[in-house]
């Protein structure tokens, strides 16, 4: 049992702890307590969509503007089409070796501006010069032998002549034989001539008719070996012909010793060096002439109303965008996917349809400033004037 004296102390405890949760709830309610905050109006949610919308219709039209810029259509539709898928292009001609040898000899350099005619290089001919040499030796051989069968020719033609006339002349004397036969044979009816001179009248006719006959083949003999002559003639024509044909093609072949530019321009590098052996069709140096035009190709979207003759202009990347007119000079007739060696086959998997381009050719305007620099090659931006 708890003694009296700790009774009185436990209840001093319990009253100064309810003594100060009075206090302390007497300073909460004195504290102030803040209003709510005041629910949103009307005007401001209003005024809250009203930027939104405004916001999503200038999305909107941004939008549409873009699409309608990128397709060229509406307020944005021009007549003139444009493309920077286009290249300066040129007549690039390679100058090869047309027979085997060793270069003797190279007189020019690194993009050296030629004329046509000139020389560029010469490759070693002494093999061809000995060539020349042997077909010329053919040549007069086939000659001499010509030569020769002509005069035998002219001897054939001789024995017909002679031949002719011995025929002419037993002929003549086979008809006299004939008309003294006659005559003979008239006497000897009448009893003036014995029968001893008609049997040799008889027998003189007899034997002009067979001098007569051996005249006439003698003359078949001739003629025939006068044909057999003509023919060997010709055959030995035809070999002089063979003969200068080799002489001309070994004049040719050392011709080709000589690498000559075939028109004006400039030289790209000039790779080929003294001693270097080329075989036939050995790529030697490239030729750009000065003539260029534009291959621009457009998308197939782009040429609907494209024409020859339709003015154009283009400006260079390399030339600080310099601009250059020009016309349409021809159209490709078909896509570059149809000149292409592996063509895409559609009829066949999935498929996916690209826009194809058309090659326009441009050609460029005469006389204009700059137009010396222009390179095969060059990037450009070409345009095209539909209504023009």
């Amino acid at each position: 049992m708890m003694s009296e004296q700790e009774k009185p102390e436990s209840s001093k405890t319990e009253n100064a702890e309810q003594n100060n949760h009075a206090q302390s709830d007497k300073a909460v309610e004195s504290v102030p307590k803040m209003p709510p905050p005041p629910p949103p109006t009307t005007s401001k949610l209003i005024k809250t969509k009203r930027s939104t919308l405004w916001w999503m219709l200038l999305v909107l039209i941004v939008g549409i503007t873009i699409i309608l810029w990128a397709w060229r259509i509406g307020p944005f539709h021009t007549a003139i089409e444009q493309t920077d898928n286009s290249y300066v292009k040129g007549k690039t001609t390679i100058l090869s070796s047309q027979i085997n040898g060793y270069i003797k000899d190279v007189l020019v350099k690194d993009f050296d501006q030629v004329k046509q005619g000139q020389v560029l290089m010469h490759i070693d001919a002494t093999t061809y010069d000995q060539k020349v040499t042997q077909a010329v030796s053919g040549v007069e051989q086939a000659e001499n032998s010509l030569a020769n069968q002509t005069q035998a020719i002219a001897q054939r033609q001789a024995d017909v002549v002679a031949a002719q006339a011995k025929l002419d002349q037993v002929k003549a004397q086979y008809d006299l034989s004939i008309a003294q036969l006659k005559r003979y044979q008239q006497l000897g009816d009448s009893g003036a001539a014995s029968k001893s001179e008609q049997d040799k009248a008889a027998a003189d006719a007899q034997n002009n008719l067979a001098l007569l006959k051996q005249a006439q083949a003698n003359i078949l003999v001739a003629q025939e070996a006068l044909k057999t002559a003509q023919v060997a003639q010709a055959g030995l024509k035809a070999q002089v012909n063979s003969a200068q044909a080799q002489l001309d093609q070994a004049n040719t072949t050392k011709d080709y010793s000589t690498i000559v530019a075939p028109l004006d321009g400039q030289l790209g590098e000039v790779n080929p060096r003294v001693g270097q052996y080329v075989a036939a069709g050995t790529q030697l140096l490239y030729l750009i002439p000065k003539q260029t035009w534009v291959i621009a190709n457009f998308k197939e979207t782009q040429i609907a109303n494209m024409k020859i003759g339709q003015k154009a202009y283009f400006t260079v990347d390399a030339m600080n965008h310099q601009k250059f007119t020009g016309h349409v000079e021809q159209i490709s007739p078909a896509a570059g996917s149809e000149f292409s060696v592996l063509k895409p086959d559609n009829a066949t998997g999935s498929f996916t349809k690209v826009v194809q381009r058309i090659a326009v050719r441009i050609a460029i305007d005469p006389n204009q400033k700059g137009i010396e620099n222009l390179r095969p090659g060059m990037s450009v931006i070409s345009s095209v004037d539909t209504d023009s």
